[in-house]
């Protein structure tokens, strides 16, 4: 896998602008075939380096891969605290309107029971009128 790697971007480095495209069948073997041979020894005789290599690709690969979850995870808790914003607003505005309106019942039940109070006293204060002017 090293040594197609290895061909790869050497023949992307060469002819990717396009020679390659335009090249008819075995036009490039002159060129390109002793470059084959050159990569073929090279990973024959240094079969560490070329492991270390894969070893290496393989690391980035897969650092490449948890960053990419990391990504994901971050957006998707990105998605979540906007939701939970978005709730805690809405409780917001919610816990406002309670205590405004619960605000507004407790003066209202206050002037019910003043009310009541007043007529209650009302009556009294008319009871003693009557007993004191039938003893009078």
């Amino acid at each position: 896998m090293a040594f197609l790697d290895r061909i790869k971007e050497d023949f992307t480095k060469r002819y990717g602008g396009g020679k390659a495209a335009t090249a008819t069948s075995k036009s490039l073997n002159k060129e390109f075939g002793p470059k084959l041979k050159e990569h073929m020894q090279y990973c024959v005789e240094h079969p560490e380096e070329v492991s270390k290599l894969a070893k290496v690709k393989a690391q980035v690969s897969q650092v490449q891969d948890v960053m990419l979850e990391n990504i994901d995870q971050v957006l998707n808790r990105q998605v979540k605290i906007d939701v939970l914003m978005d709730k805690t607003d809405n409780l917001r505005d919610q816990a406002q309107v309670f205590r405004r309106e619960g605000g507004q019942l407790r003066r209202k039940m206050w002037f019910q029971n003043m009310k009541i109070k007043l007529i209650v006293l009302a009556i009294i204060i008319v009871i003693i009128l009557i007993i004191v002017l039938l003893v009078t």
